[in-house]
């Protein structure tokens, strides 16, 4: 026990030390993703000017997750692409998966997969790239620019008119697609730091799909006309996803005021970075009355509060558990206060 004088007051000693809890379930949130868009079949459905890709049931352009996504008007900001697939030389099914920032005017339906029914080109730079891989031939990691090239259509090597171009002279991150009917088709995703192919899924008609992960060592580094030389259909599979990215959030360590004494008015207040609910604590015990407590915007500023009467005199440490209404922000934790409470004037 720490003395302090009898029968007055004290001045408050007020230190910022860490929160001794444990951490929060959510504390370092992984992003929640929801899948709109899968199918396992590599081709379009026939020759026609009308061909369109076969979707896994519940996951197609219509009726499914993308239409449920859609009606719920929920947000979002986040892509992620995985593609599966088998190498020949092992027989083993590896995959690769992207993840990068939503582009201005990006819309679901403006994920669908590229057919002749929709007609949908993305041609486009993509940010914050990041990428995963079981197969050695994909640099992981994360990088600042990535490209998509996913159209119906047949292609060209020339160059399109993105920066930084690429090799007119061979197919690979930079070529240039060709509006007809019944075109050969690509879905290639590309690193730009690192100038490789992540993924590729070329020839879209019916027949023998051109597919790989990371550069094609020979021929041409995007695996057009490569048709099965390395890798095949078997255990085919393309995923779509979206997610709000999930920020970190902030509560600060509460301020004392009121009375700061044994069995008198004492307040609590805490500020968090966004909308949610406070829980206020002394030592590792809620404070009673003092769970949950929402916030209120005050002078721009989230704000709750916590009034109680310490049960105890001499040092005692103060905490605040912060809980964000919106999903797209973790829970958080504030360091401690440690106050001197007294006890009140006339008390034996």
């Amino acid at each position: 026990m720490y003395p302090y004088p009898m029968g007055k007051q004290l001045v408050v000693l007020v230190l910022a030390l860490p929160f001794m809890f444990m951490p929060l379930p959510n504390a370092n949130a992984t992003t929640t993703w929801t899948k709109i868009y899968e199918t396992t079949t590599s081709s379009r459905n026939n020759n026609s000017a009308t061909s369109e890709m076969t979707y896994t049931a519940g996951f197609g352009k219509t009726g499914g997750a993308a239409s449920s996504f859609i009606a719920a008007g929920t947000s979002w900001d986040l892509v992620k692409i995985r593609m599966e697939m088998n190498r020949i030389a092992d027989n083993q099914t590896y995959f690769a998966e992207v993840t990068f920032d939503k582009w201005v005017g990006a819309t679901i339906d403006g994920l669908q997969f590229p057919d002749h029914a929709n007609a949908l080109v993305n041609q486009r730079n993509i940010s914050n790239l990041v990428v995963a891989s079981n197969f050695s031939g994909v640099k992981t990691g994360s990088y600042a620019l990535g490209r998509l090239e996913i159209w119906p259509y047949n292609y060209s090597q020339a160059r399109s008119n993105l920066s930084p171009p690429g090799n007119a002279g061979t197919f690979d991150w930079d070529d240039t697609y060709i509006v007809g009917s019944d075109g050969h088709g690509s879905f290639q995703i590309h690193n730009l730091t690192d100038t490789q192919t992540i993924m590729a899924w070329n020839m879209h008609r019916p027949g023998t799909q051109e597919m790989g992960f990371g550069s094609r060592s020979t021929g041409e580094p995007d695996w057009t006309f490569a048709a099965n030389a390395e890798w095949n259909t078997t255990n085919f599979k393309v995923q779509v996803f979206v997610a709000s990215a999930v920020s970190a959030s902030t509560v600060n360590a509460p301020v004392v005021s009121g009375a700061r004494l044994k069995s008198s008015i004492t307040i609590l207040t805490a500020t968090a970075s966004t909308a949610g609910k406070i829980t206020f604590y002394g030592g590792t015990r809620k404070i009673p009355g003092c769970s949950s407590r929402p916030t209120s915007n005050i002078a721009g500023v989230q704000t709750a509060t916590c009034n109680f009467k310490p049960n105890t005199s001499g040092y005692a440490t103060y905490s605040a558990r912060f809980v964000p209404t919106s999903s797209s922000f973790t829970n958080s934790q504030s360091t401690s206060t440690v106050v001197q409470i007294g006890r009140r004037s006339g008390v034996r």
